[in-house]
C-alpha cells in the first residue's frame, strides 16, 4: 500500500454489492483497497480469503484501516435464527478488533431492517418479516456500539447495473425470474399495484464509494437508497423482467413466456391455494412455499421513504433479466409446459 493512501477494507468481495464496491475503488488515486472473500475460488486474485466470524482473521488484516465497507452478508430470507445471526451479526463482531476510533465503518444493511415495528430496537424475531431482517436489525444495533464513526446504508432489493444489467451474483428477484423461465411460478401472490422497490447495483456502489471517500458527517440516521413512491408496481416490475427475458429469447427464435398471474394474497390463500395443493406435485408445492417469502414485500401498501432517491429502474430490470439469461442460457431457453397436477 502506498504511503499516504487512504486504506479501505471491503468485505464480501464476491458478493453482488462487494464486487461492485471493490471494482469501483480499485485504481482510484489516493486509495489503497483490500478486499476479503469467503469464496477464494471465485474471488479476485488480490482478495484475502476470510470466512468472517467463522475463522480467525488473517494476520495481514491486522493494521489500521481508514475505512471499512462491510458488505459481507447472507441475504436468504429462509435462514434459521442461528444461521442468520452467524452470517449477519457475528460478522460485525468479528470486525471489532480492526476498528479504531478514527475508522469509518460503512455498513450495508437493508431498507427493511425496521421490520414490522419500523425500528431496529427489538430482538424478537416475531417483530420482523423474516430472520434476515431480524439479523440485519441486530447488526445495526451492534455497529452503533463500535468505537469509530458509522454510516448505515439501507438498500431495498438489488438488481444489476443500469447500462448492461451486469451482476456478480443472482439473488432476490432473480429467484422469481429463474422460476418463471423454468415454468415453476404459476402465480404471484401480490397486490398488483403495490410498489416493489429495487435499485441498480451501480447506483448503490456509487453511493457506498462516495460515502467511503468523504469524511463522516457525524450523523446517525441511516441512508435509505430507494425509489419510494416512484418505485414500480409489482405488475410493472414483473413485466419488465419478462420484457428483458423475452427480448433475449426472441433474438434466438424462442417463443415468448407469459407473465404469471398476479393474485392478491388474501384471495390466493383463501380460495386458490387450498384447491391447488391437492392437485399439484410435491415439487410444485415446494416452489409455492419458496415463493411465499416474497409476499410481505409484494404487499406493502406504504412506500419506503428515501434519503437518496432512485428513479427509472424499469430499464435496468430489463437489462438485468437479459444479462441473467446470457449467463444462464440453458435455463433461459426452456420451453416450460403448463402446470399440471400429479396423475
Amino acid at each position: 500500500m502506498g504511503d499516504g493512501a487512504r486504506s479501505v477494507l471491503v468485505t464480501g468481495a464476491t458478493g453482488l454489492v462487494g464486487f461492485e464496491v471493490a471494482d469501483r475503488l480499485r485504481g482510484r488515486p489516493g486509495v489503497a483497497v483490500t478486499a476479503t472473500s469467503r469464496r477464494p475460488g471465485t474471488a479476485p486474485p488480490d482478495a484475502v480469503p476470510w470466512t468472517i466470524g467463522g475463522e480467525p482473521r488473517p494476520a495481514r488484516l491486522d493494521r489500521h484501516w481508514d475505512v471499512i465497507v462491510h458488505t459481507a452478508a447472507d441475504v436468504r430470507w429462509t435462514m434459521t435464527p442461528e444461521q442468520a445471526h452467524r452470517a449477519n451479526v457475528a460478522t460485525v463482531a468479528a470486525l471489532r478488533p480492526l476498528i479504531s476510533a478514527d475508522t469509518h465503518l460503512v455498513h450495508v444493511s437493508t431498507a427493511y431492517a425496521g421490520g414490522l415495528r419500523g425500528d431496529v430496537s427489538s430482538d424478537d424475531p416475531a417483530d420482523y418479516r423474516n430472520t434476515y431482517e431480524w439479523s440485519k436489525a441486530g447488526a445495526e444495533r451492534l455497529v452503533r456500539e463500535l468505537p469509530g464513526p458509522v454510516t448505515v446504508v439501507r438498500p431495498p432489493l438489488i438488481v444489476g447495473r443500469r447500462a448492461d444489467g451486469r451482476a456478480a451474483r443472482f439473488a432476490g428477484m432473480y429467484t422469481i425470474l429463474r422460476g418463471i423461465a423454468a415454468g415453476s411460478v404459476p402465480v404471484l401472490a401480490a397486490e398488483p399495484d403495490a410498489l416493489v422497490d429495487v435499485v441498480p447495483v451501480d447506483d448503490l456502489g456509487d453511493l457506498l464509494v462516495e460515502t467511503a471517500l468523504r469524511p463522516p458527517d457525524g450523523g446517525t440516521a441511516p441512508v435509505v437508497l430507494a425509489g419510494g413512491d416512484r418505485a414500480p408496481s409489482v405488475r410493472a416490475a414483473v413485466e419488465a423482467m419478462l420484457d428483458g427475458l423475452n427480448a433475449w429469447r426472441a433474438e434466438r427464435g424462442i417463443e415468448r413466456l407469459v407473465a404469471p398471474r398476479v393474485v392478491p394474497p388474501e384471495s390466493w390463500h383463501r380460495f386458490f391455494l387450498p384447491f391447488a395443493r391437492e392437485h399439484l406435485t410435491a415439487r410444485q408445492n415446494r416452489m409455492i412455499d419458496l415463493l411465499r417469502v416474497f409476499e410481505p414485500y409484494f404487499s406493502l401498501t406504504g412506500p419506503l421513504v428515501p434519503t437518496r432517491r432512485v428513479t427509472g429502474v424499469e430499464d435496468c430490470v430489463r437489462a438485468s433479466a437479459a444479462y441473467w439469461a446470457d449467463r444462464n442460457p440453458r435455463l433461459a431457453s426452456l420451453r416450460p409446459r403448463p402446470w399440471r397436477g400429479a396423475d
